[in-house]
């Protein structure tokens, strides 16, 4: 365990991240996406330093381990410098009616961007309803928005990235595949890994890899 006032560096190595405030009768430990007022959430997690090295966007995520994944593909994509990635914390904020919520980020940045998992079953299905009505509520912000075509992150893991990093009798998954019925699986925690073993020709060309270059 590490304490730091950087909030980049906790991003960059942690696996579980837990902000620390003073309350009015001692100090108030919450997992670092648990917020009431997200916008002042995001400013005292130091936005403004991040913009004096060059980012001028906020990049919102689905989850903790989804921050490290992404950060990596960035990082390949030569865009890492451009954007605060900050997680929603699954259901709590990747949902409708959260408007109210979401808007206090535009006092922030004009500029933020939305990344979240369609968990599609099939190519004719349609996202979680959920995540529709978190689009809805991005487009009407103002925010772009991307709703994965395929079901998840891990969808996007190349077979060469995965057996480069866990070994031979790993495989990439079906585009709507879950994770959890794959034999042998791997942890979301490891997704990074993976997404460090990417190279840009194996993303560039989807839907993911077009709405990242966007940034």
């Amino acid at each position: 365990m590490f304490a730091t006032h950087s909030i980049g560096l906790a991003r960059s190595v942690a696996d579980r991240i837990y902000s620390f405030r003073k309350g009015d009768t001692g100090t108030v430990v919450q997992p670092f996406e648990a917020t009431i007022n997200y916008a002042e959430f995001v400013g005292e997690l130091s936005f403004s330093a991040f913009k004096e090295f060059g980012a001028d966007s906020i990049l919102l995520v689905e989850g903790v381990t989804d921050v490290k994944a992404v950060q990596q593909f960035l990082r390949m994509l030569k865009k890492d410098h451009l954007a605060a990635i900050v997680p929603l914390g699954g259901d709590q904020l990747a949902r409708g009616g959260v408007e109210a919520e979401l808007g206090e980020l535009k006092r922030l940045s004009t500029n933020i961007f939305a990344l979240v998992d369609s968990e599609r079953p099939g190519e004719n299905a349609a996202p979680q309803p959920n995540r529709l009505a978190f689009a809805e509520v991005c487009r009407r912000l103002g925010f772009r928005v991307c709703v994965t075509k395929r079901r998840a992150i891990e969808n996007y893991f190349s077979d060469r990235a995965l057996k480069q990093t866990f070994g031979s009798n790993y495989r990439a998954l079906a585009p709507y595949e879950s994770l959890k019925s794959c034999s042998p699986g791997w942890s979301k925690m490891e997704n990074w890994r993976v997404a460090r073993n990417m190279v840009p020709t194996e993303l560039e060309s989807t839907d993911l890899g077009e709405f990242l270059k966007s940034l």
